[in-house]
């Protein structure tokens, strides 16, 4: 007999099959994907998580009042069977995520997060029997790096323990079972074509996992690399692109409840939306269409990004315009922020969807008090950033492996600062100077940053321990529209802030 797994993760709240960058029909979504499945006995359909924030969509909806969850709804048609809790379903905190999992009819899953006070709410395994009797246990896992992202108050009631030491003391207490399958919000901390570690945080451990535990099969998200077809210590791995563009088939041939042969593919979705699902739920779907087309303000210069590196070598003035709202919102002395690996831009007049569509990340602002010596260290991170091959300057290999991580280099504004390549990385920053002045390692400045940003993550661990001075919870996008509400008329900062200095 052969038994049969759907995956999806990291779609994002995908639902309609578009990107909301424009009005365009694109091959994505949930709608898509569910036209692709065929429910029967011999199937377990699986969500990875990171589903319920990440679009247009969800932005939208997290505002609004409805007896049922549109994601819920969704999840539920499939049917999925399991959904496992990525980092950013508990963007929206604990109200949103309980309500969104109660509306789930599946099982909810993630061995190392409990819920203070509703034991039941997320389970750590799932035991399903075949009807030739073969038993496959799915355990749930997820990144223990939300404790370091999420906001404290978004996890009141949620204790999030460290996903390996869970996994190692779950091992005895496994009801039996013929085949064990993991399903892991989270990646590979090394590349698996070269077995190279990438990675000493725990952020990121399926290689770990399939090391030291007996999975069947390891299905994986959270770094939205494609991965079918490949086993690591026995492990058959797997892992899905990001936003509904894909999903993943898997097709276990099982002779005497036991595995003979693993065979997957990725899969592109069904072309046609799923027809009563898209006219159930089209109301929502005009709602945000009509939200995202409101003009809120004008610059006065189209803020088009080019080619990260590109913009990384010369800098941006659509990093100048977050600083510059960020600077405003928070009366900081300084400010940074970074670009998401895709974004729209800005033509003149800018929408609602120009800002989600630009601005991607839930994301909140934190001021902090940072040292002339701590702010020489976050520059010298981003300065590492940029690589030298064939007398070339490319992007370095740990901005684009495990994960492609553009949005880890960072854009200062009202500082003044050079990076001279030719220096050995930590030696990079040549100048740095505040009101005219040289910033000395003792000399004291408040940093707006976001708040991803501000625990440390990304390689900027310094920040962690620096004093919070402000902190506003309210989104940097809705934070970006207020801004443009408010001067309707907006002239861009053009300032230089830095240079970089590639030859002797």
């Amino acid at each position: 007999m052969k038994l049969k797994i759907y995956f999806t993760s990291d779609v994002h709240g995908h639902i309609y099959p578009t990107d909301y960058r424009d009005t365009k029909v694109k091959n994505q979504g949930y709608l898509n994907i569910l036209n692709s499945f065929e429910k029967t006995p011999n199937t377990i359909i699986i969500d990875g998580g990171d589903t319920i924030q990440g679009s247009p969509f969800t932005t939208y909806l997290k505002n609004q009042n409805f007896t049922q969850h549109p994601l819920a709804r969704v999840l539920n048609e499939a049917p999925y069977d399991i959904f496992i809790t990525g980092n950013h379903d508990y963007n929206y905190g604990e109200d949103y995520l309980v309500n969104f999992i109660s509306d789930f009819k599946g099982t909810t899953l993630a061995a190392n997060v409990k819920h203070k006070e509703n034991k039941e709410l997320i389970k750590p395994y799932k035991l399903f029997t075949l009807p030739n009797e073969t038993k496959v246990l799915v355990v749930g896992l997820t990144t223990d790096y939300i404790n370091i992202w999420e906001s404290k108050e978004n996890l009141n009631n949620f204790e999030v323990s460290d996903t390996y030491q869970t996994m190692k003391n779950l091992m005895s207490e496994l009801p039996k079972h013929d085949i064990l399958i993991g399903a892991y919000h989270g990646g590979f901390e090394y590349d698996l074509e070269t077995d190279t570690k990438l990675s000493d945080s725990t952020e990121n451990i399926g290689y770990k996992l399939c090391k030291n535990f007996p999975f069947d099969v390891l299905l994986t998200g959270h770094q939205h690399t494609p991965i079918i077809n490949k086993s690591i210590f026995g492990t058959y791995i797997a892992q899905t692109p990001a936003n509904g563009e894909a999903y993943v088939e898997i097709n276990i041939t099982i002779e005497n409840k036991e595995i003979v042969e693993i065979e997957g593919s990725i899969q592109q979705p069904n072309k046609d939306a799923h027809p009563e699902l898209s006219l159930q739920l089209l109301g929502w779907e005009t709602q945000v269409q009509t939200w995202l087309d409101t003009p809120v303000g004008f610059l006065d210069v189209e803020l088009i990004p080019k080619k990260h590196l590109e913009m990384a070598l010369e800098g941006t003035y659509l990093a100048n315009f977050f600083n510059q709202v960020q600077l405003e919102v928070t009366g900081a002395d300084i400010s940074c922020t970074s670009m998401a690996n895709s974004m729209k831009g800005f033509g003149k007049e800018v929408t609602v969807r120009d800002v989600v569509s630009t601005y991607v990340y839930p994301n909140t602002l934190v001021v902090k008090e940072v040292s002339g010596e701590i702010l020489r260290k976050a520059l010298e991170r981003s300065a590492s950033y940029f690589a030298m091959e064939n007398d070339s300057i490319v992007v370095a290999n740990e901005f684009l492996k495990p994960k492609v991580a553009h949005y880890n280099f960072d854009y200062f504004s009202n500082i003044y600062y050079e990076f001279d390549l030719t220096k050995p990385v930590g030696q990079r920053v040549v100048t740095l100077s505040f009101n005219g002045r040289e910033v000395s390692h003792d000399d004291v400045l408040t940093l707006v940053m976001n708040n991803y940003r501000a625990s440390g993550t990304g390689g900027y661990e310094f920040f962690r321990d620096c004093k919070t001075v402000k902190d506003l919870p309210i989104d940097v996008a809705e934070q970006i529209i207020d801004y443009l509400s408010k001067h309707k008329e907006v002239t861009i900062d053009k300032t230089q802030y830095y240079k970089v200095k590639a030859s002797k």
